[in-house]
Order: structure tokens, then sequence, then C-alpha cells
């Protein structure tokens, strides 16, 4: 199809609006093509890296190949030699801001795969509006949509003063920043502003994101005594020789998920934020493991540990956090006679910090006003903004001190489900809100 550049002689957001409807189903044919692609993080738990490797580095190269059409040039970016993030950019005329757009084409693997629509997670089927598939919320979809935007821009003729980037990042799923965004903005890429286009559609489509919490990666293990399981009698009953005749680590691990359930409970009172709803800050016990060396039940345990994802509000500081949970199970454990002489010990194995930009800053101002101007403004007295309740990326460019917001097309709710999808409205939509926050951001030459 034909998308040569129009002159400009009206608003240029009715006619960009125009070009992302005519181009949308091409754009519609990338995302399909992407959710198509198995780009399993070859780090991810269970993963055989032989088996994904490559999946990340084809759909950075459609995104380039797509957007070259449309006056971006690309360059990549590998850390590791086989997971290349790719870098899309198109220069400004000058005397604008630059802007990025940033993505990760890694997902999660799937799970109960002969569940999944058409019993294949790569499906990308279309039904009924929506476009099933691993990747398709979280977050290919986000890509296509930034992807749509910048061409829909050059199709409608419109030259943005500042230089505009769009980053097809590796490694988010398994916080692998350094390999990921990280290393792109250690080579010299990045912008004054940046937005990451994860799924924002809770509590409404395409909320505009500023916060978000951090998040532990906790490992807690627990010594126990591993005798024949005969002993337990006597180890738990009056009258027996008690932790002599042997001790269950997984019943002392137990112990530490009721003392910490305690602890979430109270959180739910003591640990809030006015962008997140009320109970949101969390400690999810996901793994549990207890065993004598051997998988047998003919044993008492003699270790076990827990595997937990703890959610902290931004308003409080991550060691103080450490020190609260540390603390807690300190004190439940002086409670069991056991534990009380062999505490269990805390390995903290990741910390993914939180980002915060101010809702007054002019980005998160645009964005606003752009999402108005596209699905209407909220009714007085709702929030302009939201949390997003999850982590990304953002944090990392935050971290380099560039101001950052995240908004994007899917429902954080259906991500990493079987039978993720993405409302195809929403691609469009969202492409229509960038590409004005494009313009805005960076102005119109």
């Amino acid at each position: 199809m034909d998308y040569t550049a129009t002159a400009l002689n009206h608003d240029p957001s009715t006619l960009v609006d125009a070009k992302i409807q005519a181009m949308l189903p091409e754009a519609i044919s990338l995302l399909r093509r992407l959710v198509a692609t198995n780009s399993i993080n070859p780090l991810f738990p269970g993963i055989r890296r032989e088996d994904v490797i490559g999946g990340e580095t084809a759909c950075g190269a459609m995104l380039a190949d797509h957007l070259s059409r449309f006056g971006f040039a690309s360059e990549t970016v590998a850390h590791d030699p086989e997971r290349k993030n790719t870098v899309m950019r198109k220069s400004g005329t000058g005397g604008g801001r630059s802007l990025f757009i940033n993505g990760h084409v890694d997902t999660v693997a799937p799970f109960r795969p002969s569940e999944w629509l058409d019993g294949n997670p790569w499906s990308a089927t279309i039904k009924d509006g929506r476009l099933y598939g691993l990747g398709s919320t979280d977050m290919k979809s986000g890509l296509v949509a930034a992807a749509l935007a910048a061409s829909a821009l050059d199709a409608a003729g419109v030259r943005l003063k500042g230089e505009l980037q769009i980053h097809a990042v590796v490694g988010e799923e398994t916080m692998s920043h350094e390999l990921g965004t990280s290393s792109v903005l250690d080579a010299g890429f990045g912008g004054d502003a940046a937005i990451v286009v994860e799924p924002t559609s809770q509590p409404r489509p395409l909320s505009v994101t500023a916060v978000s919490a951090g998040n532990f990666n906790l490992q807690i293990d627990v010594k126990g005594y591993g005798t024949h399981s005969g002993n337990r009698g006597p180890s738990i009953r009056a009258g027996g020789e008690g932790n002599a005749a042997g001790v269950n680590a997984v019943e002392k691990a137990m112990l530490v998920v009721q003392a910490l359930q305690q602890l979430e409970q109270e959180w739910g009172i003591t640990k809030s934020h006015p962008a997140f709803p009320a109970g949101i800050f969390s400690m999810v016990p996901g793994v549990f493991h207890g065993d004598a060396g051997v998988p047998s039940v003919g044993y008492l345990a003699e270790s076990a540990t827990v595997g937990y994802l703890v959610w902290y509000p931004p308003n409080e500081r991550p060691a103080a956090i450490r020190a609260e949970i540390e603390n807690h199970v300190h004190h439940a454990s002086q409670l069991d006679s056991w534990l009380r002489h062999n505490p269990p010990v805390f390995r903290w194995e990741s910390h993914w910090p939180v980002f915060d930009t101010s809702t007054d800053h002019p980005l998160i101002q645009s964005l606003v006003a752009d999402r108005a101007d596209v699905l209407g403004a909220l009714p007085a007295g709702l929030a302009q903004t939201h949390s997003f309740n999850a982590v990304c990326d953002a944090s990392f460019i935050a971290e380099k001190g560039i101001p950052v917001a995240a908004m994007g097309p899917g429902d954080l709710r259906c991500a990493h489900a079987v039978n993720e999808f993405v409302q195809l409205t929403e691609v469009s939509d969202c492409a229509r809100i960038l590409a004005r926050t494009m313009m805005r951001w960076c102005g119109v030459a």
C-alpha cells in the first residue's frame, strides 16, 4: 500500500489519525508475526537457552524492517551476541526535545499450553476483536502501537523537531536490564524523556502511569534435622525426645509463612500510597520446596526453602522493608524451640526499584492531555494518572535521570496467563495517543 507523505494543510492530528486507521491492517499483521515468534527469555527458569535463543533478535529485526520504510535507521546493541537489542531512530529537524519509546520483546514461558486457544500459545489468533497469544499484551502490542504512530507521522508528512527513537529490548522478564534497557542506554542511546509501552489498561483503558511499586525476590532457607519419618511422633508429642528425634524443616518453614502472612495483614493498614489501590503491597509465597536431600516422604525434611516476591510502596526505603521482614521473622522464631537456635536464613536475590515521576512533569501532563483527546476526558474527581501495578524497565530508565511514564495497550490481569490477549482497538487508540505525544513533546517542524 502507498503511504506517501501528505502535505500538511490542516490539523496534523486529524491527518495522522486517518493514516493510523489506513495503516492498521499492516500493523496488525506485524503484531501477528511478532506474537507467532517464540521469544521466551532464555534465562527464564526451566528454559533451555538452545530451545529459544534467537527469538528476541528476530522480533527486533521485524520492527526495524517495518520502520525502515518510514525513515528510521536501525542499530543493534548486544551485550550477549545472540540476544540483540534493536534501536530504531529518526533524526529531528532540530530545536526540539528528544523522546524514546521502550518495550521488551522477550516473554515468560507459557504454562498449560494445551489449554490455549487453538492449543498453541503462539497462535496469534484473532477472535471477537482480540488478538490472542503469548506476548500479545506483555508487550509486543505496545511496540507495534509505537511503530504505527511513528510510521503514520511519516506518512502524514509530519516532521518532528526532536529525535525519536524506539527501543526493542531483551531481558526484561528476568530483570536482566544490564543485557537490555541499561545496555542500550549505556551505549549512548536515549533521549530527554521516555515512554515504556507496558500494558496499562487497568483500571481503565490506556491509563497513564507515573509510578510503580518496587519488589524483592526473597528466598528464605529453613534448616531441619532429617531423620526417619517414623520419628515424627516422639519429635512433636509430649513425653518424646523433641528436637533430638528429628525436626521437619517443611513444618518449620510453614511457621515462617504464617508469620509473614500476619505481617502482610498488617501491611494492608501500614503500607499505602495515594496512587495505588488498597492492599496491593504484599508478600507472595510463590515457591516452596523441602526434603532431606532426596525426594522421598520417608524422612523428616532436612531443609526447606520458601521463595517470595515482596511488593513494597515507593514511599518507603528498600532497606527498611528488608529490616522489617527479617525482624518480624526473627521475633516469631523466638517462640519456637528449634528456630530460636536455628534461625531462618534470608537470601535477597534481586531488587527491582520503583520509578516515580511527578504527575506535574510535562511528559505526564502531555500524555494525560493526549489520552483525553483520543478517549475523552475523565470525569471530574477521578485521578488522571494511576499506578503501574507491576514492575518494568521504567525503573532503570529513571535511574539514569530520565523522566519516564508507562502507557500501552493490554491488561496486566491477563499478562502471563493462559489465553493472554490484547484488544485490537487499544492498539490503534494507543498509536493515536503516542503520535500526539510525539508531536507535542518533540515539536512539529
